[in-house]
């Protein structure tokens, strides 16, 4: 249906009134959107692919729900005159009304709970508004209409002509429900289709078997079936026993993968023999085999918090200052000396480098700390295997002969993503028949930060000079419009193979560009999308959201949960409402409602700067007098006079902000509980650059927006903890769940329809690259376009890309990126 009674008006859902659609969302949730003939309260599904519509209760027999477009023969005799009249007014009229209606509702509400300036001035916004014919009837016997202290004179414009008879400029026309977003180069598709298992260049890749290959292989270009291929050949026509091979992968599924593939292709247990696996399993088994005292599993360090734990407990954090340091100061530290090492940077060279920032500067002290500690303790990480393995081969010339005649064939997935240290030791393996072959596309690199470089796939025909180079270019997985889009983009880059590109496919696909009012309305049309997909019979697994940094997850996610669609998530940061900030936060919103909650009050101390020692102090008070501890606070005779009207004005504006909306409530905290201030200062004493309590104030605000009482968001916020739980540890079965995942992570992976959120400035690209580029730094803006187009490939059939105009209550710009790829 395209029609509904909100309230007391009739609504339509036009192009002229699309822009209405976030708050007749909210209205549809707390029923007060109903059928005009069934009076059930209705559904607003808003989704990108279709148009948006108001939805009866599943299994409602109205015989309303099938209209689209509302013939006046439903407006008989039997229907209420009021909404006959009403119904059959102009669309713009009638949004306006009720647009109205709220605003003189939000005014009165606010007469007692904020300045009567603040409510005066929504009157008169709203006055202004207002249409004539949604003017009250009693008004037309006055020559002027009164709306608290505003009075608008009768049939007088607000928008008169302008001088010299031009016409008062046209308001500006509402934004485009979704646009179709065409990308900038149109992609060939494949002429000529053969019914052949390989095309001509995977067939030449293939039967290319020896000396040194470059395989450029674009996005779905069918890399795994060249593997697969180029391995069977080896084996069934040149006779190669399948373990004088060596398939390296950089994922234990692209492993497996493979082996299930030969092991139909090839005679039972061949398949088992094939050395495949990751650099780390490979690379570990030599290890273990020659040297298995140094290297038992049981001595791997393989999360971070077990590195933090040994550089305290050996005292080496205890040394200089850096027993001040912060566990998230350290941890950056660890990853910087991570990247180093896959560089092999050892710590006399690292110490010589000059720091490009803090992070670097700590990890220059830290670096033969955590090295001499590991070693006296007997322990080693994941990048130690790395290393040791390219030190055992190197300084041991009998055991890299021995290899070296064993393996004759060495073929390496993902070549992008390598590291220096993995690549000197496969050339140490490959030598001396140099029988390499590297199969990637330099642009996907997108793993930088843990030491990657495209520089050495960029580079390959320059260390090997002799070696061929085939380039796979049709894109078998996407439509041609979604193939385009990533074209479009990925050639703006400078650091690049220069490539061809064909799509398999001719039919365009549906590739559509949305802005909804921010990231609340941007999840909800999302999740409304899902929803239309999974009807017309889209498994959930075939529907995948990719975003840049987890900060985009979280109102999808909760949408997603009140839907009932199932979901996988994973990631190893904090709940978003663990996290510090947001409990300090929320520890106000209980303690406005409860001015006796202990608990809440102990947790917001830092805040109002009392420090845990007065704890007591506070407590004992309270019991004494027999008041609630929030009552209390104020009154401690230790407090200074400027301390005590502080507390006093925070225990006044709680009280005040117990009968506020959320959202207001929330305003007073961030500012007249001098909330936001102490945020900042905190920051800048940490000297944080990476702080982002900010944004998760503004996150908490948005949220807050889609409710009406303070106990109604505490019960949203209890209800989505609980349920964020559940999403860590009871996941669906696979290809049972919309997949809901960094983009990152998605690498590799193909779905049907894919989302991405937050395509702006300072979300992709982020902020880091932004910060980069303006001190002349190319590279990061590079691989954040590389991201972009990773993720833009992994979509089969559709790509839906949401730009949100406004992003943790700040205005957004769209990302360069859309004007790169599409139009």
């Amino acid at each position: 249906m395209k029609f509904a009674q909100l309230d007391q008006a009739i609504i339509r859902l036009t192009p002229d009134t699309y822009q209405h659609i976030a708050a007749w969302r909210w209205a549809a949730r707390q029923d007060r959107v109903r059928c005009p003939h069934c009076l059930a309260p209705l559904r607003l599904h808003a989704g990108i692919s279709f148009d948006p519509c108001f939805v009866h209760p599943e299994g409602s027999a109205c015989e309303w729900q099938e209209l689209h477009i509302p013939p006046e023969e439903w407006l008989g005799a039997q229907a209420d005159p009021l909404i006959r009249q009403a119904f059959l007014s102009s669309a713009e009229t009638g949004a306006a009304a009720v647009e109205t209606a709220a605003a003189l509702e939000t005014a009165a509400t606010l007469e007692t709970t904020a300045a009567p300036e603040m409510a005066a001035a929504i009157e008169t916004k709203a006055a202004i508004e207002m249409p004539a014919s949604a003017l009250p009837a009693a008004a037309e016997e006055d020559e002027s209409i009164s709306l608290g202290s505003f009075r608008l004179p009768k049939k007088r414009s607000i928008h008169t002509a302008e001088a010299g008879g031009r016409s008062a400029a046209e308001p500006p026309k509402p934004p485009l429900f979704r646009k179709r977003l065409k990308p900038k180069k149109a992609t060939p598709h494949l002429a000529e289709k053969r019914d052949e298992p390989l095309h001509p260049q995977q067939r030449e890749a293939v039967l290319a078997t020896d000396g040194p290959l470059l395989i450029l292989a674009g996005a779905g270009s069918g890399k795994t079936r060249v593997m697969t291929a180029r391995t069977s050949h080896l084996i069934r026509e040149h006779g190669l026993s399948p373990r004088q091979i060596m398939v390296v992968t950089f994922t234990t599924k692209a492993a497996e993968e493979i082996k299930q593939r030969l092991a139909r292709q090839l005679p039972a247990g061949q398949a088992r023999e094939l050395v495949t696996g990751t650099f780390h399993s490979i690379f570990y088994r030599m290890l273990l085999f020659h040297q298995p005292d140094r290297w038992d599993q049981q001595r791997l360090l393989k999360k971070d918090w077990q590195k933090w734990r040994l550089l305290r407990e050996s005292g080496a954090m205890a040394q200089s200052d850096l027993g001040s340091r912060k566990e998230s100061e350290v941890l950056d530290a660890l990853a910087v000396i991570s990247r180093w090492k896959n560089e092999y940077l050892l710590p006399d060279a690292a110490a010589l480098r000059e720091p490009a920032d803090d992070s670097e500067r700590l990890a220059q002290q830290l670096y033969p700390l955590y090295e001499e500690a590991k070693s006296r303790a007997g322990w080693f990480d994941f990048d130690d295997m790395l290393i040791g393995c390219y030190e055992l081969l190197r300084q041991n010339e009998e055991v890299l002969r021995r290899y070296q005649e064993r393996i004759t064939h060495v073929m390496i997935d993902e070549f992008q993503d390598i590291n220096r240290i993995q690549y000197e030791t496969v050339k140490l393996l490959a030598a001396p028949q140099n029988n390499l072959c590297v199969i990637g596309d330099d642009d996907q690199s997108i793993y930088g930060f843990r030491g990657s470089d495209p520089q050495y796939i960029l580079g390959f025909t320059q260390d090997f000079p002799e070696a061929r180079t085939i380039t796979l270019e049709v894109n078998y997985r996407s439509r041609s419009s979604i193939v385009g889009l990533g074209f479009s983009l990925i050639g703006h880059n400078r650091s690049r193979w220069q490539k061809e590109c064909l799509s398999y496919h001719a039919e365009e696909g549906d590739t559509y560009l949305f802005e909804p009012d921010d990231e609340e309305e941007q999840a909800a049309r999302i999740v409304d999308e899902i929803r239309h997909r999974l009807g017309e019979g889209t498994p959930p697994g075939e529907c995948a959201i990719l975003y840049r940094t987890h900060e985009s997850a979280r109102p999808i996610l909760e949408q997603l949960s009140e839907a009932g669609i199932p979901f996988h998530y994973s990631q190893e940061e904090d709940s978003f409402y663990q996290r510090q900030t947001v409990r300090w936060v929320l520890s106000y919103l209980r303690l406005a409602l409860d001015p006796d909650d202990h608990a809440s009050l102990k947790e917001i101390l830092p805040t109002l700067y009392i420090s845990q020692e007065m704890w007591n102090a506070v407590r004992s008070q309270a019991i004494i007098e027999d008041v609630p501890i929030l009552h209390v606070l104020p009154k401690l005779p230790q407090w200074k006079a400027f301390q005590r009207k502080q507390l006093q004005t925070a225990a006044d504006v709680l009280t005040a902000a117990a009968s506020c909306p959320p959202a207001q409530a929330l305003e007073l905290i961030y500012e007249d509980c001098r909330l936001r201030d102490y945020l900042k200062k905190r920051a800048k004493e940490r000297d944080d650059s990476r702080d982002s309590s900010a944004d998760e104030l503004q996150q908490l605000l948005s949220a807050a927006k889609r409710h009406e009482t303070v106990a109604g968001f505490l019960q949203y916020i209890d209800q989505m903890a609980r349920q964020e739980k559940e999403w860590r540890h009871q996941q669906p079965l696979p290809g049972e769940g919309v997949q809901v995942l960094s983009i990152h992570r998605a690498k590799g992976l193909e779905f049907d329809h894919v989302f991405l959120p937050d395509l702006v400035e300072g979300s992709l690209p982020h902020e880091y690259a932004l910060d980069a580029l303006r001190k002349g730094n190319q590279a990061a803006l590079e691989e954040e376009r590389r991201l972009l187009y990773v993720a833009i490939t992994r979509a089969r059939h559709s790509l839906c890309v949401g730009i949100p105009r406004e992003r943790f209550g700040r205005r957004t710009r769209h990302s360069r990126f859309i004007s790169e790829m599409g139009r």
